[in-house]
């Protein structure tokens, strides 16, 4: 994650700049001048090759000083922001400071024997009409903060802010984290599996702690929406037939031990195998005893026929506990797939995550994911190297899961009763808009 600052001359920056590199052992400062390019693949070169970095100045100053020094800026106000959208996928933090009572700076400058003070006035309604435009058009963000330095205990509070907010962990960084680890220290093993040769890594585990998205976003990534929106709502639907999932997804009935059903329909599993719903059982546990350690759905569970099956349940289970007022949820899998299996199963996990946390009235947690075997095979290889060392940048078509759910029934009959192709699927989709197109800047 890096620290991205920019501001009025004397509102502190280097002060903080070198606290946050100490505080968290940043890798490197980089400060933008006007002699730098500040080209927007300038901005764009800076974010995506950087990483921990401190940015001190960055592309806000080219809506401020050009305009006080009288030279041409050089970038536009479309290029500012799509340099925002980078810093937003990147999960970066976009810090702005000003003064609202520019005698703080000038007072600040003088004492400091510097001579521009002459133009702080202008740097104040500047950075104010800055600000006011970042806010409204990005505001939505939560590693976005505008710091008025004029206001009573503003540093304090910016202190407090960066610490609840810094090295919070997305979904595509940590799928991007570990394609790089997969590809670069996995070990390759030769499997009896038709697919060729498998590079690996044993007992790995990640924690994702903003959880604003349930799943892969990232353009490289190429995470279909169409299958996933599909393989969810079998999940929820509690079947296990092929015939629904198979609309999707032709591998499913090359999976199926019987050509009817499959055993890793988690839906079914949960809700419907073993003649009680699980989910609905530990919301009760977890309404009665908030604090409860057997909270756990079981996905896995004893089967006589695991040498001859296509398909075992890669899921063992899941866990979830209740600490320091949220849900938090642990996932522990026998056998995990990097490029189809975990895209599409973080998108369940984590949604059934917030489903229970909602239902129990508490805010959602971490989501921990712990994979005894996960891994690529060959044929893959190009697309895992391709998200490890690609940029951040997101996919500006949304699947909304939580709206998905609420229309499940409507859904789940036109797949039954309508279904005639994929596409119209999507289409059918996008007019409830369950999925939608983000404009390429917010």
């Amino acid at each position: 994650m890096n620290i991205i600052v920019s501001g009025m001359d004397g509102v502190g920056k280097t002060f903080l700049c070198d606290k946050l590199v100490k505080k968290y052992g940043l890798k490197s400062v980089i400060h933008s001048t006007a002699k730098t390019s500040n080209t927007l693949e300038y901005h764009l070169n800076l974010l995506d090759f950087h990483d921990n970095t401190f940015f001190d100045r960055f592309h806000t100053g080219e809506l401020i000083f050009p305009f006080i020094y009288g030279r041409e800026p050089k970038i536009t106000r479309d290029e500012f922001d799509i340099i925002t959208r980078r810093i937003i996928d990147n999960n970066d933090m976009y810090i702005i400071m000003y003064s609202s009572d520019p005698e703080i700076i000038k007072k600040r400058l003088e004492e400091r024997g510097e001579d521009t003070a002459w133009e702080i006035d202008e740097q104040t309604s500047r950075y104010k009409e800055v600000s006011k435009y970042v806010l409204d058009k990005f505001g939505w963000y939560k590693n976005i903060y505008v710091c008025d330095i004029a206001q009573e205990g503003a540093y304090d509070e910016l202190d407090r802010w960066i610490d609840a907010h810094y090295g919070k962990v997305t979904v595509n960084v940590a799928y991007r984290n570990l394609c790089r680890k997969l590809y670069e220290d996995g070990h390759v093993m030769e499997t009896r599996n038709i697919r060729g040769g498998t590079k690996e890594l044993c007992n790995y585990m990640f924690t994702i702690d903003d959880l604003d998205s349930e799943y892969v976003t990232l353009k490289t990534g190429k995470t279909n929406l169409t299958y996933l929106a599909g393989e969810l709502l079998w999940y929820w639907s509690s079947r296990n037939d092929t015939e629904f999932i198979g609309k999707f997804g032709s591998m499913w009935k090359k999976l199926s031990d019987d050509g009817v059903t499959n055993n890793s329909a988690y839906g079914y599993l949960l809700q419907e195998k073993h003649g009680f719903n699980q989910i609905e059982k530990i919301i009760e546990l977890l309404t009665v005893d908030p604090y409860s350690r057997r909270a756990v759905l079981n996905i896995n569970v004893p089967n006589k026929n695991v040498i001859e099956t296509k398909d075992e349940p890669c899921t063992v289970c899941l866990d979830y506990q209740i600490r320091n007022g949220k849900l938090h949820c642990t996932c522990v899998m026998r056998s995990n797939d990097v490029n189809f299996g975990l895209r599409n199963d973080l998108g369940y996990f984590i949604s059934l995550q917030k489903y229970i946390a909602k239902r129990l009235g508490v805010p959602v947690g971490t989501y921990t994911h712990f994979a005894m075997s996960i891994h690529f095979y060959d044929r893959d290889t190009k697309f895992i190297k391709d998200v490890a060392y690609g940029t951040m940048e997101s996919e500006d078509e949304v699947l909304d899961i939580e709206k998905l759910i609420d229309n499940k029934d409507t859904l789940i009959d036109w797949i039954d009763n309508h279904f005639t192709s994929k596409e119209d699927f999507k289409s059918l989709l996008k007019s409830y808009n369950i999925v939608y197109e983000k404009s390429s800047v917010n």
